[in-house]
């Protein structure tokens, strides 16, 4: 009954005061949302990374040379792929791609790009999902035909269409031009930051790397991607590979392999840090908070020396005044975590909904960012509650 006495004093003390235990609150508000926030987002990228590569598979490696100093017949070609499909039976499938920096001309218009030449089993190793047409097939590269596949932001920003299958552009690569014909649109599903940033931003678009080098004579691939049977052991088989390479270019040590498991884990280490870095933001604005907290107590706590005082001579223990003090600086951080748990699981969903990954709050997350709320209230309210337990009722009464 006692406690319950205490509670209610407590509140009416902050209800008393309400701008000033909001503004007070604030801190932890910030600090709490903080932290949902950024877990979330962490941990939703982090799935949605995972979901990818799943996609892709794990079970799926890339070969690339050792450093760039190698000399043309060290180089990686499409030789290599057509060797290592006559004498690798456990490989499923197989690709390869190059970057080339260009230009797309539709009429008056230029648009700088980013073109990708693969080979027809590139969309086995790509999350691409067509929004009209086909993607490039082996016909397509063994005949070295002058097809391009565009994606939908492209499309939608010169055509203001999806389907444009059919339409006739002109690539530009170095001092080379190719006039190619649509044959695909790939689905943009990071269409707004594209959208956002105009035309800054150059545009990705695919075409039969065969096409590509007999137009620009350049012949080196910058790495070979495969992957395994299932039942295929891992190993064994890329030892097999890297000796098949340095047979046929005649030098040892210049290949190596990095499977798929390998740049997921990089990927998500980065994230990783980088949570860790915005998270220790988030405890530093928690304690700012509690910081101010112990402030504003400590105000009360002058504010109310009579008060005390009469308490203490009515037969209020020190413990009674600890108690009443601590319950207020809790009281406000309970409030405020509990507000900035709301306020973060909003903001992390309504940024994963934009950035079109799923939502990921970690219930374990919410507990720990509220019980951690309300121990700063604890430990912050220690001092101002002892101070005032310590008053002496007499100088109390006597204080104006």
């Amino acid at each position: 009954m006692i406690f319950l006495e205490l509670f209610k004093q407590a509140f009416d003390s902050l209800r008393a005061n309400k701008l000033r235990s909001f503004l007070t609150m604030l801190g932890i508000v910030m600090g709490v949302f903080s932290v949902i926030a950024i877990m979330a987002l962490g941990n939703a990228t982090e799935s949605y990374i995972t979901s990818e590569f799943e996609k892709i598979g794990a079970n799926t490696f890339t070969k690339y040379n050792k450093g760039d100093d190698i000399t043309r017949d060290e180089w990686l070609t499409l030789d290599d792929i057509n060797a290592l499909i006559a004498n690798i039976p456990e490989i499923r499938n197989i690709a390869t791609i190059s970057q080339y920096g260009g230009q797309i001309r539709m009429d008056s218009k230029t648009q700088r790009a980013f073109i990708s030449a693969v080979t027809s089993q590139y969309k086995n190793f790509a999350v691409i999902e067509m929004a009209a047409g086909r993607f490039i097939n082996n016909f397509d590269d063994t005949a070295r035909a002058k097809v391009i596949v565009v994606d939908e932001t492209f499309a939608k920003r010169y055509y203001n269409k999806v389907d444009i299958v059919g339409e006739t552009i002109n690539i530009r690569i170095g001092q080379y031009n190719i006039k190619a014909k649509i044959i695909g649109v790939v689905s943009s599903e990071d269409a707004f930051i594209s959208e956002f940033a105009g035309e800054q931003i150059p545009v990705i678009v695919y075409m039969p790397i065969r096409t590509i080098q007999s137009v620009t004579n350049q012949t080196r691939l910058g790495s070979i991607m495969y992957s395994l049977e299932k039942d295929a052991d891992v190993r064994l088989v890329n030892n097999k590979i890297i000796g098949l390479l340095e047979r046929m270019h005649r030098k040892k040590d210049i290949y190596y392999i990095q499977s798929m498991q390998d740049i997921q884990k990089m990927f998500t280490d980065v994230i990783g840090v980088i949570t860790a870095v915005l998270l220790v933001i988030a405890v530093i604005t928690l304690i700012v908070g509690g910081i101010g907290i112990i402030n504003i107590l400590l105000v009360s706590v002058t504010e109310r020396i009579r008060e005390i005082g009469i308490r203490k001579a009515l037969g209020a223990l020190k413990r009674d005044i600890v108690v009443q003090f601590l319950l207020e600086s809790i009281l406000m951080t309970g409030f405020a975590g509990m507000i900035g748990i709301i306020l973060g699981i909003t903001a992390g969903n309504l940024i994963s909904a934009w950035i079109k990954i799923p939502p990921a709050v970690d219930i374990k997350t919410v507990i720990a960012s509220f019980s951690m709320s309300v121990i700063l209230g604890l430990v912050f309210g220690v001092y101002p509650a002892k101070k005032a337990a310590d008053l002496d009722p007499i100088e109390a009464l006597r204080y104006e």
